[in-house]
């Protein structure tokens, strides 16, 4: 299963700032996809993240196509370390929000909590 995510500016400056920490998220979601699922449900999550809605913007959207799909909100008010945590959240909170089997909500929050610190340079 993958996870992806697509980011939807109205802001160049919040465009450009995405491009720069997309290579910190990468690891995480090379390792999600190594994850062996034991029930599968989904071919994969996919996040649209935007800065035309505010922060706390989040929803799912409708998709019949073998995907779990979602849109938030993010904004452009830090360092690229908080943006960075701030997709990471999202990230996760997608995962939570997509209908895991219980031993795969608990596999895939293992790998989250141990990709943070290279996420977050903790």
């Amino acid at each position: 299963m993958q996870l992806r995510f697509s980011v939807l500016a109205r802001n160049r400056a919040f465009s450009k700032a995405m491009r720069r920490v997309r290579s910190r998220l990468q690891p995480l979601l090379d390792a999600f996809e190594c994850v062996e699922l034991e029930h599968p449900i989904h071919e994969a999550i996919l996040v649209g993240i935007t800065d035309d809605q505010q922060p706390e913007f989040f929803e799912e959207v409708e998709n019949n196509d073998g995907f779990f799909q979602v849109m938030a909100g993010c904004s452009l008010g830090g360092t690229d370390d908080e943006l960075a945590e701030d997709v990471f959240v999202i990230l996760q909170k997608a995962m939570r929000l997509c209908p895991f089997a219980t031993p795969d909500h608990e596999t895939l929050e293992a790998l989250f909590d141990r990709m943070r610190p290279s996420v977050s340079n903790s």
